[in-house]
């Protein structure tokens, strides 16, 4: 196994066009538009829109992939804002007036973070495995068969099969966000209309997978013509018509949220011999009794603890906690929304946590498929990126990738931790040993620059030059 938590190429992604053309117009000291006799060119040489340009690669940050790597940018001030509210216990929140509603989330978010160092164990395994829901033997297979895969059919298959799982599982918070939008219509309509909408969603039931059918009728032949008819005699081309729009993405995805259909395109599959092969014996039937019984809030990881931030985030968002803590908890969701983009090709976990008494901020980046770094190699390890904060102790960067049994390791450690340094080494070689890991190749020394995840991860800006578009 080769070490390659020894890299040195110059960190992608963070470099703006401005800077870039600052360093290209230090570095290259050549003439700018030479003449060229037999070119009609422009006064100041320059040639026109039409003419051949030099193409230079970096990052539009106009574009959704620029709006993902800016969001990127923006963690470490994530990681800022979190640590000042966990420190402190969002004191800062209850001095701004906050509810009192808001301010009992509050106490039982932090009685809810409070970890023995017994406990610590579960409660991280379970917000990893929450990062990602397709996880099991099933979508493992899955991951191995796209990869495998000699057809454009198969992948498309594939693909189609994890869309609508993805939807299938989602059903209930898409159907939560339809009933919301639905609610925030309400506000644009006239008293008549208003009413009309109202007994419209009233009809709409509760199970999102059990009434998904008579849900998707009443929102496709009801709900949805009501408001397009209201739009266009009303021209109201505002908010409401972008909700409307959103509200009609949000069907789509809640009608592909269904049994019959993720069963579908499971016996499509089945018609490919190599998938066939995977899944001998297994028929429509067994498939849909697999997931009939699935609780996907549980496989995503959902707790109870994740839904008491969100609900003191909303509550931030809306500036119940004062004007001047908005924004912070708009950083906040921002950088929680990260996780959600297509372009994020790695899981990322943020995990607040008091342990024996000491507030602990953390955020684990991880990549279960990387490559070995070796030419030609088709081996495969773990890559982990951790960062924590401990109140009163400082911030840990710990980067690491496992591979069969082998393990190297980079810790850089707070600046006031140096005379603990070897005592570090060494506890670190004792607890691989206990856990039965050969450490091929570790470094500990005294952090300086946090290790930037672009650093870590070269492959989230892999797509900037396939994949860069706005909408």
């Amino acid at each position: 196994m080769s070490n390659i938590l020894k890299v040195t190429t110059p960190v992608t992604g963070y470099d703006t066009p401005i800077n870039k053309q600052n360093q290209q117009q230090t570095d290259d000291l050549s003439i700018k538009n030479p003449v060229a006799p037999d070119k009609v060119v422009r006064p100041d040489g320059r040639q026109e829109s039409g003419g051949q340009q030099e193409v230079r690669p970096g990052i539009s940050y106009e574009s959704n992939f620029g709006n993902f790597v800016q969001s990127l940018r923006d963690i470490p001030k994530l990681r800022e804002i979190m640590n000042k509210m966990l420190f402190s216990g969002m004191a800062n929140l209850v001095e701004a007036g906050i509810g009192k509603g808001t301010v009992d989330e509050i106490q039982n978010l932090f009685q809810m973070l409070n970890l023995s160092p017994e406990q610590l164990k579960d409660f991280i395994k379970g917000q990893m495995a929450g990062a990602n829901r397709m996880q099991g033997p099933l979508f493992d297979m899955m991951r191995q068969m796209m990869q495998e895969a000699s057809t454009v059919e198969l992948k498309a298959g594939i693909l189609d099969f994890l869309k609508k799982y993805n939807d299938m599982s989602s059903s209930e918070h898409l159907l939560s966000n339809i009933e919301g939008e639905l609610k925030e219509m309400e506000g644009y309509l006239f008293q008549g209309d208003r009413n009309s909408l109202r007994a419209l969603a009233a009809r709409l039931q509760p199970g999102a997978l059990r009434n998904n059918d008579r849900n998707v009728a009443l929102l496709k032949n009801e709900i949805i013509p009501f408001l397009g008819k209201y739009v266009a005699e009303t021209k109201n081309m505002g908010t409401l018509r972008d909700l409307v729009a959103l509200l009609a993405f949000n069907t789509s995805r809640y009608e592909n949220a269904s049994m019959d259909g993720l069963t579908q395109a499971f016996q499509r599959l089945m018609n490919f011999p190599a998938f066939q092969k995977r899944f001998e014996g297994m028929n429509a039937a067994s498939f849909r009794e697999m997931f009939r019984n699935v609780d996907f809030d549980r496989a995503a990881g959902k707790t109870a603890w994740s839904d008491s931030l969100l609900d003191i985030i909303q509550a931030g968002v809306k500036g119940e906690a004062g004007v001047e803590n908005r924004e912070a908890f708009l950083n906040i969701l921002n950088g929680m929304l990260a996780n959600e983009s297509v372009y994020m090709p790695v899981m990322h976990a943020m995990l607040p946590m008091i342990i024996s008494g000491v507030p602990v901020f953390s955020e684990i980046w991880v990549d279960p498929n990387e490559e070995s770094g070796e030419a030609g190699s088709n081996e495969r390890g773990v890559k982990l990126l951790l960062k924590f904060d401990m109140k009163d102790v400082g911030f840990f960067d710990v980067l690491l990738y496992y591979e069969n049994g082998k393990m190297d390791m980079r810790l850089q450690y707070p600046e006031n931790l140096a005379e603990h340094e070897k005592e570090i080494r060494e506890d670190i070689r004792k607890i691989m040993k206990k856990n039965k890991i050969e450490l091929e190749y570790l470094a500990v020394e005294k952090g300086k620059d946090s290790i930037p995840v672009s650093a870590a991860f070269p492959k989230i800006f892999e797509r900037r030059n396939t994949v860069n578009v706005t909408i």
